[in-house]
């Protein structure tokens, strides 16, 4: 009797065992699908494919939304739209903000179309420039090196405390605060003031 419990015990621990094993196999199983099943759906486009032009990346971001209205009501819709390179230091909607009230409305009034052009230029230089660029170009420089816009107005980087920051002739002092936005026609750094041509 005793033998017989025993070999019953014992045969009711393999089944349980063998039960548990299996369950563990199909759920490692249905993990496994469940994941190849996730890789399988996933979206995934080359870099290439991802890029956008510069005109599109202002028009995509709603922090580039003042600076939008001044693109898309000038020259530079279709600049930014074509193959020519450049570098564009995008200053952000809280730039704008410190401007005097109704500067931004005032700029693109189609009469102050040459006013626009000017501090746009600004902010432009023809080419790619990257932020490893800028920081080689301010380490050979001695701590700052000037960087001629599109306008002909030259911009003075220089660096602290690891960031970049640009001042204008007139003295405005701006930090590059996201920088190296890969565009297909060139690259964006954001700023956060609007740099002017001088008065």
């Amino acid at each position: 009797m005793k033998i017989n419990s025993l070999f019953n015990v014992f045969a009711f621990i393999l089944i349980i065992t063998f039960v548990s094993c299996q369950d563990l196999v199909v759920q490692k199983e249905d993990r496994t699908l469940e994941n190849n099943k996730l890789i399988a759906q996933a979206d995934v486009t080359s870099k290439e494919e991802n890029l956008s032009n510069i005109n599109e990346l202002v028009s995509y971001d709603i922090a580039f939304s003042d600076l939008n209205k001044i693109v898309q009501s000038s020259e530079y819709a279709t600049k930014f739209n074509g193959t020519t390179s450049y570098t564009v230091f995008a200053p952000l909607n809280g730039a704008f903000k410190k401007l005097p009230k109704g500067t931004l409305e005032k700029l693109i009034a189609s009469e102050n179309k040459d006013e626009l052009t000017a501090i746009m230029n600004c902010h432009i230089i023809p080419g790619t420039i990257n932020e490893q660029d800028m920081i080689k170009a301010i380490n050979e420089g001695g701590g700052s090196v000037k960087l001629k816009t599109l306008g002909g107005t030259k911009l003075i980087a220089s660096r602290k405390r690891g960031k970049i920051y640009l001042i204008d002739k007139n003295g405005n002092a701006g930090r590059l605060m996201k920088t190296d936005i890969e565009a297909t026609n060139g690259v964006i750094h954001t700023l956060e003031t609007v740099m002017m041509p001088r008065k």
